[in-house]
């Protein structure tokens, strides 16, 4: 039981590194929660301080998810927990993008956790890993929203992973971080209602 507090504790510690706003910082000196959408997160960083930024804090934010949901876990295991490999894998990541989300550094202001949670998916499964990539990437191809891409990929994997049988630890975490992001997106939800949500490629516009 100690090692699985350890383990919950040290991917919730992981995903909570704020990313956005040190490189933000680094970059420009500014406060990302005060430009742009105010979100911490990649798509913010890449409309407010640059392309490259913005790649650097993605590729940073996946990795959260997939150590924790990867290597993390099975160190916990390897340590003695009691749980079995694929509930500590669910745990760990789950708690990562908890952590992302709700970031003690930043007063609990964070991210969306979209790509923390993409990077977990890879830890759990490849496969489910590259399946939330393609549904993004589609959508985001046809829509231009990068929050509709969002909203698609998180509804979509946890269906898959139900209909294919995984287990349910992946299925109940997948579930639940789908219910948070999508709540996460309400501001983005109600500016699709209102036709003010920005697309790809026109900045001017809140994400």
């Amino acid at each position: 039981m100690v090692v699985m507090i350890l383990a919950v504790l040290a991917a919730y510690c992981l995903g909570a590194f704020p990313t956005s706003y040190l490189v933000a910082r680094v970059v420009t000196g500014v406060d990302i929660r005060e430009h742009g959408s105010g979100n911490a997160g990649a798509t913010n960083v890449a409309r407010v301080v640059g392309k490259v930024p913005g790649l650097l804090v993605l590729l940073v934010d996946l990795g959260k998810g997939w150590v924790a949901a990867a290597p993390g876990a099975s160190w916990a295991v390897l340590a003695g927990a009691t749980a079995p490999l694929e509930t500590m894998q669910a745990l760990c990541g789950f708690c990562a993008v908890c952590g992302h989300i709700w970031s003690p550094f930043l007063e609990f202001r964070g991210g969306k956790g979209v790509a923390t949670t993409a990077g977990m998916l890879f830890g759990l499964s490849p496969v489910f890993g590259l399946i939330a990539l393609l549904v993004w990437g589609l959508t985001a191809a046809i829509t231009r929203y990068v929050s509709v891409s969002s909203i698609v990929a998180v509804i979509v994997v946890p269906l898959l992973m139900a209909a294919t049988a995984r287990p349910v630890s992946w299925v109940t975490a997948s579930a639940l971080l789908c219910v948070i992001i999508v709540a996460k997106h309400r501001a983005n939800i109600v500016r699709l209602l209102h036709h003010q949500e920005s697309r790809l490629g026109h900045p001017k516009k809140q994400s």
